[in-house]
Protein backbone atom coordinates (compact mmCIF):
# COMPACT_ATOMS: atom_id res chain seq x y z
CA UNK A 1 0.00 0.00 0.00
CA UNK A 2 1.52 3.30 -1.26
CA UNK A 3 -0.63 5.32 0.84
CA UNK A 4 1.14 3.89 3.97
CA UNK A 5 4.93 4.10 2.38
CA UNK A 6 3.83 8.03 1.63
CA UNK A 7 2.51 8.32 5.43
CA UNK A 8 6.49 6.78 6.29
CA UNK A 9 8.34 9.22 4.03
CA UNK A 10 6.32 12.23 5.20
CA UNK A 11 7.01 10.82 8.85
CA UNK A 12 10.51 10.87 7.61
CA UNK A 13 10.55 14.24 6.15
CA UNK A 14 9.26 15.75 9.03
CA UNK A 15 11.21 14.49 11.35
CA UNK A 16 14.26 15.70 9.52
CA UNK A 17 12.96 19.06 9.41
CA UNK A 18 12.07 19.24 13.29
CA UNK A 19 15.78 18.05 14.18
CA UNK A 20 17.66 20.59 11.86
CA UNK A 21 15.08 23.10 10.74
CA UNK A 22 15.28 25.68 13.50
CA UNK A 23 18.82 25.75 13.75
CA UNK A 24 18.89 26.48 9.77
CA UNK A 25 16.22 29.09 10.20
CA UNK A 26 18.63 31.35 11.97
CA UNK A 27 20.67 31.23 8.87
CA UNK A 28 18.15 31.79 6.40
CA UNK A 29 15.88 34.52 7.26
CA UNK A 30 15.05 35.85 3.80
CA UNK A 31 13.73 32.37 2.92
CA UNK A 32 12.54 31.04 6.11
CA UNK A 33 11.89 33.25 9.68
CA UNK A 34 13.48 31.80 12.35
CA UNK A 35 11.56 29.49 14.60
CA UNK A 36 12.13 28.68 17.81
CA UNK A 37 12.40 24.27 18.58
CA UNK A 38 9.29 24.18 20.84
CA UNK A 39 6.95 26.01 18.46
CA UNK A 40 8.09 24.21 15.05
CA UNK A 41 8.15 20.85 16.83
CA UNK A 42 4.52 21.60 18.36
CA UNK A 43 3.52 22.61 14.61
CA UNK A 44 5.52 19.97 13.26
CA UNK A 45 3.47 17.54 14.93
CA UNK A 46 0.54 18.76 14.25
CA UNK A 47 0.74 18.79 10.77
CA UNK A 48 1.56 15.53 10.79
CA UNK A 49 -1.11 14.25 12.73
CA UNK A 50 -3.15 16.58 10.20
CA UNK A 51 -1.69 14.35 7.45
CA UNK A 52 -2.30 10.89 9.23
CA UNK A 53 -6.22 11.66 9.61
CA UNK A 54 -6.34 12.66 6.15
CA UNK A 55 -4.99 9.38 4.96
CA UNK A 56 -6.78 7.31 7.49
CA UNK A 57 -9.86 9.12 6.30
CA UNK A 58 -8.55 8.48 2.54
CA UNK A 59 -8.01 4.80 3.70
CA UNK A 60 -11.49 4.33 4.84
CA UNK A 61 -13.82 6.37 2.40
CA UNK A 62 -11.26 6.87 -0.31
CA UNK A 63 -13.07 4.15 -2.76
CA UNK A 64 -16.83 6.19 -1.40
CA UNK A 65 -16.07 9.92 -1.26
CA UNK A 66 -14.89 11.72 -4.28
CA UNK A 67 -14.55 14.74 -1.38
CA UNK A 68 -11.82 12.43 0.54
CA UNK A 69 -10.13 11.06 -1.74
CA UNK A 70 -9.66 14.97 -3.47
CA UNK A 71 -8.36 16.00 -0.17
CA UNK A 72 -6.09 12.96 0.29
CA UNK A 73 -4.53 13.60 -3.12
CA UNK A 74 -4.53 17.26 -2.74
CA UNK A 75 -2.54 16.92 0.72
CA UNK A 76 -0.27 14.31 -1.25
CA UNK A 77 0.39 16.54 -3.84
CA UNK A 78 1.41 19.11 -1.54
CA UNK A 79 3.67 17.21 0.41
CA UNK A 80 5.30 16.01 -2.92
CA UNK A 81 5.70 19.50 -4.36
CA UNK A 82 6.92 20.64 -0.96
CA UNK A 83 10.33 19.02 -1.81
CA UNK A 84 10.86 21.51 -4.58
CA UNK A 85 9.45 24.40 -3.11
CA UNK A 86 10.59 25.51 -0.42
CA UNK A 87 13.21 22.68 0.21
CA UNK A 88 15.20 22.79 -3.05
CA UNK A 89 14.80 26.13 -4.33
CA UNK A 90 16.33 26.91 -0.78
CA UNK A 91 19.02 24.65 -0.67
CA UNK A 92 20.46 26.18 -4.34
CA UNK A 93 19.75 29.99 -3.37
CA UNK A 94 21.19 29.55 -0.25
CA UNK A 95 23.87 27.45 -1.20
CA UNK A 96 23.27 25.82 2.27
CA UNK A 97 21.36 22.26 2.82
CA UNK A 98 17.87 23.37 3.70
CA UNK A 99 16.56 20.49 6.00
CA UNK A 100 13.65 18.31 4.43
CA UNK A 101 15.43 18.19 1.27
CA UNK A 102 16.76 15.03 0.85
CA UNK A 103 13.77 13.23 2.28
CA UNK A 104 11.49 15.14 0.21
CA UNK A 105 13.09 14.30 -3.26
CA UNK A 106 14.09 11.18 -2.61
CA UNK A 107 10.83 9.73 -0.86
CA UNK A 108 7.56 11.97 -0.68
CA UNK A 109 8.24 13.31 -4.61
CA UNK A 110 8.37 9.71 -6.02
CA UNK A 111 6.09 8.35 -3.80
CA UNK A 112 3.95 11.26 -3.82
CA UNK A 113 3.47 11.54 -7.76
CA UNK A 114 3.26 7.68 -7.95
CA UNK A 115 0.12 7.84 -5.85
CA UNK A 116 -1.31 10.81 -7.54
CA UNK A 117 -0.53 10.67 -11.52
CA UNK A 118 0.19 6.56 -11.85
CA UNK A 119 -1.63 4.96 -9.00
CA UNK A 120 -4.87 7.03 -9.40
CA UNK A 121 -4.62 8.03 -13.19
CA UNK A 122 -8.33 6.83 -14.11
CA UNK A 123 -9.76 7.98 -11.36
CA UNK A 124 -9.28 11.57 -10.88
CA UNK A 125 -9.38 15.17 -13.35
CA UNK A 126 -7.24 17.39 -13.26
CA UNK A 127 -9.25 20.54 -12.67
CA UNK A 128 -10.65 18.66 -9.48
CA UNK A 129 -6.95 18.00 -9.02
CA UNK A 130 -5.96 21.44 -9.05
CA UNK A 131 -8.17 22.76 -6.95
CA UNK A 132 -7.70 20.41 -3.90
CA UNK A 133 -4.18 21.19 -4.32
CA UNK A 134 -4.29 24.75 -3.94
CA UNK A 135 -7.34 24.61 -1.25
CA UNK A 136 -5.19 21.94 0.80
CA UNK A 137 -2.42 24.15 0.53
CA UNK A 138 -3.59 27.22 1.68
CA UNK A 139 -5.07 25.94 4.58
CA UNK A 140 -2.00 24.03 5.31
CA UNK A 141 -0.21 26.82 5.32
CA UNK A 142 -2.36 29.31 6.82
CA UNK A 143 -2.54 27.20 9.65
CA UNK A 144 1.53 27.33 10.43
CA UNK A 145 1.63 31.03 12.06
CA UNK A 146 -1.42 30.13 14.60
CA UNK A 147 0.84 26.61 15.08
CA UNK A 148 3.99 28.35 15.82
CA UNK A 149 2.30 30.49 18.58
CA UNK A 150 -0.26 27.69 20.30
CA UNK A 151 2.83 25.70 20.33
CA UNK A 152 4.91 28.69 21.54
CA UNK A 153 2.14 29.43 24.60
CA UNK A 154 1.79 25.54 25.42
CA UNK A 155 5.53 25.39 25.81
CA UNK A 156 6.06 28.52 28.02
CA UNK A 157 3.64 26.96 30.37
Amino acid sequence: MFELLFLLSFTLHNLEEAFWLPDWSKYAKKFHPAVEKTEFHFAVLMITIIGYLITFAYLVMGETSEIVKYIYLGFVLMMSLNAIFPHLIASIVLRRYAPGTMTGCLLNLPIGLYIVFIKNQEHITNIKLLFSFILTTVIIVSLLKPLFFIGKKIMKE
